[in-house]
């Protein structure tokens, strides 16, 4: 991050505790108006940063620092962030209307995926409920989000749809198959779920359990315990070219109740980032943890579905 992102960051964050303490909050320099089908709010001024929100065309946002470099630092959504310039129509506060300088040549405006988690979600003709179904969409479906319309609905190709029941795919799964995609965004929708042993779905797990469930939902069936995952499903890749999707295989001869017959007793998924997503033992809940931590030692394979 660059020294002068990090102290406009600074100043922002001042200026929330200011306002917080003494109800005096520091203006802003404009407004803007989002001209692309849907734009990013990201983490930070760069197309590599965190997305905190899907900002719909016609969205109003507050401007409040120009980077210098193509990106506003604005507030939207109650959410302060970053936009790329050229994609937004700027009302300086004294009301003059200005072109901002385009950003870096990117992937703005990016188009969102998005995985139906629902068992059968409704397509509507229109934002609402009561609106015409015009068709459905079963789990593990991704989709394409042209607009997020702030409101709990994404417009999609065909339709509407509520977003209460879609888990946005986001960038850590770039590189990855569509199903690999799908599946880390499975995942991740399942945090926080309970470890039970033989759990497999649809709300309580155990770790191969969830391997089972996730792989199952997407409509490619694999094998149920870890060890027959790592025998029967899929085929091996190296650990250093894991993808999001892939299965992950630890042996640790302390939960081994084998004598040493097989070849793993834990498995999780990774979902970039070097994380993965397993039903944890320890923790008793569905979990991110580091493949650099704890678990490094015993990892014993990677296997990729499809």
């Amino acid at each position: 991050m660059s020294f002068k992102v990090k102290m406009v960051r600074t100043l922002a964050a001042a200026g929330l505790v200011l306002t917080m303490c003494t109800g005096v909050a520091f203006a802003s320099i404009g407004s803007a108006t989002v001209t692309a089908d849907s734009l990013r709010l990201r983490s930070e001024a760069g197309t590599d940063s965190e997305t905190l929100a899907m900002a719909p065309k016609g969205a109003e946002v507050t401007v409040e620092a120009d980077m210098g470099s193509g990106w506003y630092q604005v507030t939207y959504d109650e959410k302060v962030g970053y936009m790329s310039g050229e994609w937004l129509k700027i009302t300086l506060a004294d009301g003059t209307v200005i072109e901002a300088a385009p950003a870096p040549l990117s992937a703005e405006p990016e188009q969102q995926r998005g995985l139906v988690t629902a068992d059968v979600l409704n397509v509507r003709a229109e934002a609402s409920t009561s609106a015409e179904k015009v068709g459905t969409l079963k789990a593990g479906t991704v989709v394409d989000i042209v607009a997020d319309l702030g409101s709990g609905w994404y417009q999609i190709d065909s339709g509407y749809v509520s977003a209460e029941y879609v888990t946005l795919v986001g960038a850590d799964f770039e590189g990855s198959s569509e199903l690999g995609a799908a599946a880390a965004a499975m995942a991740q929708s399942l945090l926080g779920c309970r470890y039970v042993s033989g759990g497999r779905g649809p709300s309580t797990f155990d770790c191969s359990g969830l391997m089972y469930y996730i792989y199952q939902q997407l409509g490619h069936p694999i094998a149920r315990g870890s060890s027959s995952q790592y025998y029967n499903s899929g085929y091996f890749v190296s650990t250093d070219a894991m993808q999001p999707g892939d299965l992950i295989f630890f042996f640790d001869r302390r939960f081994d109740s084998s004598g040493g017959t097989l070849p793993t007793t834990h498995v999780g998924m990774y979902v970039g980032g070097d994380q993965f997503i397993h039903a944890s033992t320890t923790s008793y809940r569905v979990q991110y943890d580091s493949i650099y931590g704890y678990y490094a030692p015993y990892i014993v394979g990677a296997k990729r579905i499809g």
